[in-house]
C-alpha cells in the first residue's frame, strides 16, 4: 500500500492547464430540473447533432469532479461558476468539430500511442497528477501500482469510496491526453503543408533584414470636420454588403433596455447598527466576558481568535488605531466610509513573538490511551538518545515532516483557540528538545521539537466586531413598492422610457445579449430575466425581477431581435459611418497635399510631426502624432532610399508623408534553411486559425440558458 500512502501525503494539486479541452472550475450553480412543460430538453446542437441536457450535465459533472480534486476546493464565485459553463460548452463544440474533421481523413489516436505517451511521461498533464516521485516528477510505476491496487479492491466499498476521486481524476486526464494528441496531429498536418522555397525565403529575409528610422508629417482625420464628409444611408448599405461576410454572428442576440435599482441602507438603518454595536462595546468592557461568544453573537466579519495576530491581519481601520490603544481598552464604534461598515474592538494583549517557527513532529497512535502513552515514551527516549528522526518517521509512514516552517500567515485571520496544544506550542515558538504533547484524543499524542525561530514581530490579541450596514425589511419594502408601481405603469417600451424619469430612475441599453450571456449589467442573479428575454417578443416589457444579492430590482424591455447570421446593419452603422467618413477625409486631404514637399506640408494648418525609429516591415508602426498603428507606413518605408520622401499614404488615423532617415541592417548572414523554417512555422499559426474558423463556421445552437 506504499503507493496509496504516497497519494495520501501528496497534498493539494496544482490547477491543470489544458489545450483544447478547456478544463475549468467546479460548477456550483443549481442544476435546473427539467420542467414537465419543457418539450425540447436539448441544451443545443452542432451541425444538426443535438446534445441533451442530461448528456451535458454528465460532462459538466466530470469536469467538476476533476477540478474539485485538482484544486482541493468546493467553493467558487458566481463568475467562476459561469466560466465553467462556457468552458464545458466550448470544449464540447471544439471536440465535436475536431473529431468530425479527423474522422474524414482517418486520423486517430490509438491506445498504444496513449501508452507510449504515459510511459515516456511526455504530456505536461502527467506532471499535474498525484502520481509523482519524491523529486516531483511523474512516475509511471506509481500510477500503475495505484491502478493495480484499485482494480484489486473494487469490491471493497471503503477502499473505493476513499480512492474513487483519484481514479476518476486519472481517467479524466487520460481522456484529455487523447484529445490533445488528436489536436496536435491535426495541426501537424496543416503545419507541414507549408513548405519554404529559396525564392520566398530570400524575399522574406530581405523584407525583415532592416529596421527603418523615419520622419513623419501627419494630417489627422480628426482635423477635418465630420459635416464636411458625411456618409449617406446608401453608402453605408453598400459598404455593409461589401463586408457583410466579416460580420457573421453565430448566435441569435437581443437588444434590450432596462432599469435597475439597488436598495441601500437608509439613515435609520445606519443609526440602528451604530446603536447595536454600542451595546456590544459595553459587553466587551466586561473583563470576564466571553469574547468569542460576543463576536459570534454580533455576527462579526472578523472571527475572534485567542492566538495573537500581526497588525496586518486586522481590518485596516483597526490597524490605524491599535498602536495607540491601551491594553483592555474598548475603541468604537466608528464608521468606515470605504466599505460602509461600523467597527468596535478591544485590545487584550500585545507581545513580541517570532513570525516563523521551524519544527519536526511525529503523530503517535495506538489501540488505546495506555498503549499510545507507552509508545510515545519509548519513541521520545529513542529520539533523545540519538535516533534519526527521518528514519523513525519513515517507519511510521510519516515522511516529509522534518524541519517544517510554520508562519503567522498559516493561522492569522482564522478563529483559533489555545486548546490546540500543537498550535499553541508553535505560536509561542520557543526552541526545545523533543517533547510529548497531548491531544483531544487520548489515543493520540504528538512528539515535536522546535529547531529554529526567526523574524520577531509585534503581535496583538484583540476582539473585533465589524459589521456592514445592511438595509432593513422596512427599507426594502419601501423600495420594492415604489419600483413595483413603476413597473406596473410600463406596458410598452415608450412608457418605460417616459415613466422612468418621473420615478427617478434611468433607462440603460444593453445590445447583443446572446444565449451565452450570464448577467445583465454585470448584476448577479439575473438568470430569470435573461430567460425572459429569449422567450419574449419585440416590444414587450418584463415583470419585476429581484436579483443581485437580494439587493437589486430590475425590469427589462426587448427592443430588437438580431437573428442568427449576419449582424444587423443598424448595429454596425456607427462603425461603417466612421469608415466612410474617414475615406472621404482621406481623399480630401490627399487632394490638398498631393504634389507638395514635406517642408511645404509642415507649414500647413493642422499638421503634426514626429519621428519614429526602428520600425520593421513585419510590424505596424505606432505613430504618436495620431496615436494609431499604421502597417501601411512600414511597407512604404521598406521601399524608400535614405533621404527619399514618400507620396501621401492613407492610414487608419490620418494621411501621412514620410521621409526615410536611416536604414539600419539587423546584421547576420542570410541562412536559407533558417528562413525556410520560419516560413514553415507560419503553418503552426495557420493550423490554429483553420481550427478556429471551422469552429466559427459550424452550425451551433446554444440553448443552455433554459436549463443552467
Amino acid at each position: 500500500m506504499a503507493t496509496l500512502q504516497k497519494l495520501r501525503n501528496m497534498g493539494p494539486l496544482l490547477v491543470i492547464f489544458v489545450g483544447l479541452a478547456l478544463f475549468a472550475f467546479i460548477a456550483g450553480d443549481a442544476w435546473r430540473l427539467f420542467q414537465s412543460h419543457t418539450v425540447d430538453q436539448n441544451v443545443g446542437s452542432i451541425n444538426g447533432e443535438e446534445l441533451s441536457a442530461v448528456e451535458f450535465q454528465k460532462m459538466y459533472e466530470e469536469y467538476v469532479n476533476a477540478v474539485k480534486f485538482a484544486r482541493g476546493t468546493n467553493a467558487l464565485t458566481e463568475d467562476e461558476m459561469n466560466q465553467v459553463k462556457d468552458e464545458v460548452w466550448s470544449s464540447y463544440i471544439s471536440n465535436q468539430v475536431l473529431q468530425a474533421e479527423a474522422e474524414k481523413i482517418g486520423l486517430t489516436v490509438t491506445t498504444a500511442e496513449l501508452q507510449a505517451i504515459i510511459d515516456a511521461g511526455a504530456s505536461p498533464l502527467l506532471a499535474q497528477t498525484p502520481f509523482r516521485n519524491d523529486k516531483g516528477a511523474f512516475d509511471k510505476d506509481i500510477l500503475y501500482n495505484f491502478l493495480n491496487q484499485y482494480d484489486s479492491n473494487k469490491e471493497n466499498p471503503e477502499f473505493t469510496e476513499q480512492y474513487k476521486p483519484v481514479y476518476d481524476y486519472w481517467k479524466f486526464i487520460e481522456k484529455t491526453i487523447m484529445l490533445n494528441t488528436l489536436t496536435e496531429k491535426y495541426q501537424a498536418l496543416v503545419e507541414n503543408s507549408y513548405i519554404g522555397n529559396p525564392i520566398v525565403a530570400q524575399s522574406n529575409y530581405e523584407a525583415n533584414s532592416n529596421t527603418y528610422d523615419i520622419e513623419v508629417v501627419a494630417y489627422p482625420y480628426s482635423a477635418v470636420k465630420d459635416d464636411a464628409c458625411s456618409a449617406t444611408d446608401s453608402e453605408i448599405e453598400e459598404l455593409y454588403n461589401q463586408k457583410k461576410e466579416n460580420y457573421k454572428q453565430a448566435y441569435e442576440s437581443r437588444n434590450i433596455k432596462y432599469v435597475s435599482y439597488r436598495v441601500t441602507p437608509s439613515a435609520a438603518d445606519r443609526n440602528e447598527l451604530q446603536a447595536e454595536l454600542g451595546e456590544y462595546a459595553d459587553s466587551l468592557g466586561n473583563d470576564n466576558a466571553d469574547y468569542a461568544s460576543i463576536a459570534r453573537l454580533a455576527g462579526s466579519e472578523v472571527a475572534y481568535s485567542e492566538m495573537p495576530w500581526q497588525k496586518s491581519a486586522y481590518p485596516e481601520e483597526v490597524q490605524t488605531r491599535i498602536d495607540s490603544t491601551a491594553i483592555n481598552t474598548v475603541v468604537g464604534p466608528f464608521y468606515n466610509q470605504y466599505d460602509d461598515s461600523y467597527t468596535v474592538f478591544k485590545l487584550l494583549s500585545k507581545s513580541t513573538m517570532p513570525d516563523s517557527v521551524q519544527y519536526s513532529a511525529l503523530m503517535v497512535n495506538a489501540e488505546n490511551a495506555e498503549k499510545t502513552a507507552a509508545l510515545a515514551d519509548s519513541l521520545l527516549a529513542a529520539l533523545k538518545g540519538g535516533a534519526d528522526f527521518k528514519e523513525v518517521s519513515k517507519k511510521y509512514n510519516q515522511e516529509n515532516n522534518d524541519n517544517i516552517w510554520f508562519t503567522s500567515a498559516m493561522y492569522e485571520g482564522m478563529p483559533m483557540n489555545n486548546s490546540n496544544s500543537m498550535l499553541n506550542a508553535l505560536v509561542n515558538g520557543k526552541k526545545c528538545d523533543f517533547q510529548i504533547l497531548d491531544t483531544e484524543n487520548p489515543a493520540s499524542k504528538i512528539i515535536y521539537r522546535i529547531t529554529d525561530t526567526k523574524n520577531p514581530v509585534e503581535k496583538y490579541n484583540a476582539v473585533v466586531i465589524k459589521r456592514q450596514n445592511e438595509f432593513s425589511n422596512d427599507t426594502y419594502n419601501e423600495a420594492y413598492n415604489k419600483f413595483s408601481q413603476f413597473v406596473a405603469s410600463c406596458k410598452e417600451v415608450a412608457e418605460l422610457e417616459k415613466n422612468a424619469e418621473e420615478f427617478g430612475f434611468r433607462v440603460m441599453v444593453q445590445n447583443n445579449v446572446h444565449t451565452g450571456t450570464h448577467k445583465i449589467a454585470n448584476i448577479s442573479g439575473t438568470k430569470e430575466a435573461l430567460r425572459w428575454i429569449f422567450e419574449a417578443n419585440e416590444g414587450e416589457v418584463s415583470p419585476l425581477y429581484e436579483c443581485g444579492d437580494n439587493d437589486y430590482l430590475m425590469v427589462a424591455a426587448l427592443t430588437e431581435i438580431n437573428e442568427k447570421g449576419f449582424a444587423p446593419i443598424n448595429n454596425l452603422r456607427p462603425m461603417l459611418n466612421n469608415e466612410i467618413v474617414n475615406d472621404k477625409k482621406a481623399e480630401k486631404i490627399m487632394a490638398e497635399i498631393n504634389g507638395k514637399k514635406m517642408e511645404q506640408i509642415k507649414g500647413m494648418e493642422n499638421i503634426k510631426t514626429c519621428e519614429t525609429r526602428r520600425i520593421t516591415f513585419s510590424a505596424p508602426a505606432y505613430i504618436s502624432a495620431t496615436a494609431s498603428n499604421e502597417p501601411a507606413i512600414c511597407a512604404v518605408a521598406s521601399k524608400l532610399n535614405e533621404g527619399e520622401e514618400s507620396a501621401p499614404i492613407k492610414g487608419k488615423g490620418g494621411v501621412y508623408v514620410i521621409k526615410l532617415v536611416a536604414k539600419n541592417p539587423k546584421g547576420g548572414e542570410y541562412n536559407a534553411k533558417s528562413e525556410e523554417e520560419a516560413i514553415k512555422a507560419m503553418g503552426a499559426r495557420e493550423s490554429y486559425r483553420l481550427l478556429t474558423e471551422l469552429i466559427q463556421n459550424a452550425d451551433v445552437e446554444d440553448n443552455r440558458y433554459r436549463f443552467f
